[in-house]
Formats: structure tokens, C-alpha cells, sequence
């Protein structure tokens, strides 16, 4: 079994002249939640698209579980639970009825099928609405009514495209957690295209951020772009004025503003700390606090994205 749920090889896809998708490069882990992001308009749906075989790549390859998407299309959308920003459900049908036609289609044994709807049901909380006609849902129950859908075959691989779209903050702290559980179950993976930080951050584990079709990076939420460097928050005194232009800071230690007195420090070993203060100290700079942090997935997006709403 390949160790990659999705391999992507210098994937570029092309409308007309404009290049939604362009060199991509990209390696999706067995069983980690998988964060896709960008702002709007930067590919993500298009990528999304080409991993279940609804689109070619102009050039490059995909592989999903060992697999072509455009060759093997049914074989990789049979191991696959897919759940697109547009849910497509049937409006005169039940949400019961909708999950057993799936399961139907799935081809599993009327046993399994009426099992695994009530299960899907379950965790989605609409089990109470299971009789209701799906023409009166709203978005939200429609967003969680295509989750149950897409868990209805207990696939391998789940791609997701905005899974938490219109739903309200209970429910959306529910859908994390059922994600979360998911992922841990059998090595499932996750594929999650959104443009909700606060959602891949609380959720993934991995992420990558693309913008204009092209990958700018990939890793854990609080390391993008940072290859690992400490970072600390310093609160200091006799710096407001500017005047860090003017300091003899220790070889790879950067120094930035973030407003106020406070200012975050990036270095090569948290080691550094003891001599950046005493720089600090020499250059008669008042030192108030200095704490270790993390630096937010929010924060790093910015950096990379510049000031391009996700």
C-alpha cells in the first residue's frame, strides 16, 4: 500500500488562457487530516475537481490511492467519499431516502445499507429529520445531510469542499470533532479545501496554501514558512521610535513590531534568546518579557498571502 493517499507531480490545469492550477506539487499522507487552502479564486475547487477525476490536468499527474482519477475514475470515486461546495441532493426525497439511494448505489447489502444510514444519520444529528423532505432543510443541514452522504460506504479517503459552509458555530464544533474522529479511524485521511483558518487550524494537522494556482507551502499550521524556528514575543521598553534599524542583533535573529511594546523575535535555536536580550541590554533597550510562542496559522497565512481575504 503506497504510504501518499494523493500524490500530485507538476499538475497544472488551464482554462482557456488563464492557468487555474500551474506546477503543482503536492504529497497528501495516509491518515492525516489534510488542509487545502487559499483565498478565493486561488484553485482549490479545481484541484478538487481533478482528484476525483472530473477534470484532466492540462500537464502533470495525479495519483489518489494508487490511482489515475481520470483512468480509474469509478475505482477512485468507489474509495472515495466526496462532498463538493455544490452537495447536490435530491429535493423530494427524505434525507433517509437520499442516503439509502447512495447506499444503493454503493452497492452494499440492504443489511449494510440500512445500517450505515442510521449510523450516517446519527452522527450528523439528523436523525430526527431523517423523514423530512430535503427541499425544507437549510444550507447547514444540507451541508451535514452531504457529510452523511460522502461517509455513507465508509470510503478511505474523504475530500471535502467547504464541509462546515452555513453551518452554525454548535454544529460547526461538532463537524470538527466528527472530522478529528474520522481521521483517527483505520488511518482514514481527509482532504479539506476551505477558507476557514480557524477551522484548519483547530483540525488539520498538515496544510498547504496555494495562491493564483501556485503552492506556496506545506507543513504543520503553526510552522508554515518556518521550517521549525522558535519564535518568542518580547515586551521591551525604548523601541518605539524605530529604533531596531539600529541595533547589532545576533547573526539570523529577525526582530518585527507588532505593536504597542511588543515585538516577536525568529531564530535558528531558541538558545539565541540569551543573546538577543543581551544585545538588547547593551543597546540600552528595556527588556520586560520574553515568551516562547507559536506562531498562528492566521498569522502565517497573512505573511504569505499578503492582505488577499481567504
Amino acid at each position: 500500500m503506497d504510504e501518499e493517499a494523493i500524490v500530485c507531480r507538476g499538475v497544472s490545469r488551464r482554462f482557456g488562457t488563464r492557468w487555474a492550477i500551474s506546477g503543482l506539487d503536492l504529497s497528501v499522507p495516509r491518515g492525516h487530516v489534510f488542509g487545502f487552502l487559499g483565498p478565493n479564486g486561488a484553485g482549490k475547487t479545481t484541484m478538487v475537481r481533478m482528484l476525483i477525476g472530473m477534470l484532466r490536468p492540462t500537464t502533470g499527474s495525479v495519483r489518489v490511492l494508487g490511482r489515475d482519477p481520470v483512468a480509474q475514475g469509478d475505482e477512485v470515486r468507489a474509495l472515495c467519499g466526496v462532498m463538493l461546495d455544490n452537495v447536490g441532493l435530491y429535493e423530494r426525497l427524505s434525507a433517509y431516502q437520499n442516503l439509502l439511494f447512495a447506499a444503493r448505489v454503493a452497492r452494499l447489502s440492504p443489511k449494510e445499507q440500512r445500517q450505515r444510514v442510521d449510523e450516517a444519520l446519527r452522527r450528523v444529528d439528523l436523525w430526527e429529520r431523517r423523514y423530512d423532505r430535503v427541499s425544507g432543510f437549510s444550507k447547514g443541514m444540507r451541508q451535514k445531510l452531504g457529510l452523511a452522504r460522502a461517509l455513507i460506504h465508509d470510503p478511505e479517503l474523504l475530500i471535502l469542499d467547504e464541509p462546515t459552509a452555513g453551518l452554525d458555530p454548535a454544529n460547526i464544533v461538532r463537524v470538527r470533532e466528527l472530522l478529528v474522529s474520522l481521521a483517527e479511524e483505520s488511518g482514514r485521511t481527509i482532504f479539506l479545501s476551505t477558507h476557514l483558518l480557524d477551522e484548519a487550524q483547530r483540525v488539520c494537522d498538515r496544510v498547504a496554501i496555494i495562491q493564483q494556482g501556485r503552492l506556496l507551502v506545506v507543513g504543520e499550521p503553526n510552522k508554515l514558512g518556518t521550517e521549525g524556528i522558535p519564535t518568542v514575543r518580547l515586551t521591551l521598553t525604548g523601541m518605539e521610535g524605530g529604533e531596531e534599524k539600529a541595533l547589532a542583533l545576533p547573526e539570523g535573529i529577525e526582530l518585527a513590531p507588532l505593536g504597542g511594546r511588543e515585538w516577536r523575535a525568529r531564530m535558528r535555536d531558541l538558545a539565541d534568546t540569551e543573546s538577543l536580550v543581551k544585545a538588547l541590554v547593551h543597546a540600552g533597550i528595556g527588556v520586560r518579557a520574553v515568551i516562547p510562542e507559536a506562531v498562528s496559522l492566521e498569522e502565517e497565512y497573512l505573511r504569505l498571502v499578503g492582505g488577499n481575504n481567504p
